[in-house]
């Protein structure tokens, strides 16, 4: 089945949080995202790296751009940078664009308006968010189109999602509104987030089930996880949460420690804010965050439990005996 396709372009070292982040939210929509750093690029032994990603973007389906405060390399036989060039590959093939700036950026770029005029000025200031102006003359180039021209400022990957997926859901309302039959399929991926993880881990289940209440309270305890976004964190830092692991541990951090993660708060990755890293990296406010959904969704299983008059001792005794019957 064939899903929409994201390509995310910018440069990577100061934006590699939130491209982690970005990912993942990609996936969490059942879309594939395509990442230079993520192997989904086919690097041509032929072509520079550059020119491997160029020829990637037509492949695309949405194109993403991020900027921030660093230029990048440049393009082979060319001033521009690549994000600059795959920016205008986008354009040329008429591929959706959603363009964000980093917000520090962006308000150099309204000091660099304000003295556009006056060269002699421009080259005396300092840009703390900006490694050279060139930056803000791709921002100019952005916003001079006379479509597809959109650019917003982010302060965190939170707002990023949050501007995505207003955007998207726009875009797919009106291929509704136009009747189109592609845009209904489009639709249905994005109402089914997820679905095959979710009938995967369900259908497991079902499969094993013999009709006893332990299945069935086991598949309902599933079904709350599914729903659970602290779970999705925690199976995108690449820990596989279960039932019992989730009410065997107290706090996020037991829980992550018990699944492998190294939960820490890094300062680099904390100024983005809502972050995580697929190494256990969060930021200071996404932990806060995590502890608290992990809160809620363990009293929801608890509760789950209580109503099937069984404790969280007979979820982990349940699990241990799947375990010994799958192998």
């Amino acid at each position: 089945m064939a899903i929409p396709t994201v390509f995310v372009s910018s440069t990577f070292y100061d934006l590699r949080y939130p491209r982690e982040s970005l990912k993942r939210f990609i996936e969490s929509l059942g879309y594939s995202p395509v990442l230079s750093e993520e192997g989904t690029v086919f690097f041509n032994p032929k072509e520079t790296a550059a020119e491997s990603c160029l020829r990637e973007v037509s492949n695309a389906d949405i194109f993403v751009l991020l900027i921030g405060g660093r230029y990048g390399s440049s393009l082979p036989s060319s001033e521009l940078s690549v994000t600059n060039g795959e920016f205008l590959a986008a354009v040329e093939k008429k591929i959706p664009v959603f363009a964000l700036v980093e917000q520090g950026t962006y308000n150099d770029f309204a000091l660099y308006r304000a003295n556009s005029s006056k060269p002699e000025i421009i080259d005396q200031l300092s840009f703390p968010h900006a490694d050279t102006p060139r930056i803000f003359e791709f921002i100019e180039s952005v916003q001079g189109r006379t479509t597809n021209n959109a650019l917003v400022p982010f302060g965190s990957t939170a707002s990023i999602e949050s501007y995505l997926r207003s955007q998207w859901a726009g875009m797919m309302h009106s291929f509704l509104t136009h009747g189109s039959k592609e845009a209904q399929v489009v639709d249905t991926l994005a109402v089914l987030t997820n679905v095959n993880e979710r009938v995967e881990v369900i259908a497991e289940q079902i499969l094993r089930s013999v009709g006893t209440s332990e299945d069935r309270l086991y598949v309902r305890l599933l079904q709350e996880m599914i729903q659970s976004s602290v779970v999705s964190d925690l199976r995108f830092m690449n820990g596989r949460p279960t039932p019992g692991v989730v009410l065997a541990n107290s706090t996020i951090e037991e829980c992550a420690a018990n699944l492998g993660i190294d939960l820490q708060v890094e300062p680099e990755i904390d100024r983005y804010e809502d972050t995580i890293g697929a190494g256990g990296q969060v930021s200071s406010q996404r932990l806060i965050r995590m502890e608290k959904q992990y809160i809620t969704l363990q009293n929801h299983l608890l509760a789950i439990v209580d109503e099937y008059n069984m404790t969280p001792e007979d979820v982990v005794a349940y699990e241990l005996q799947a375990l010994k019957r799958s192998n």
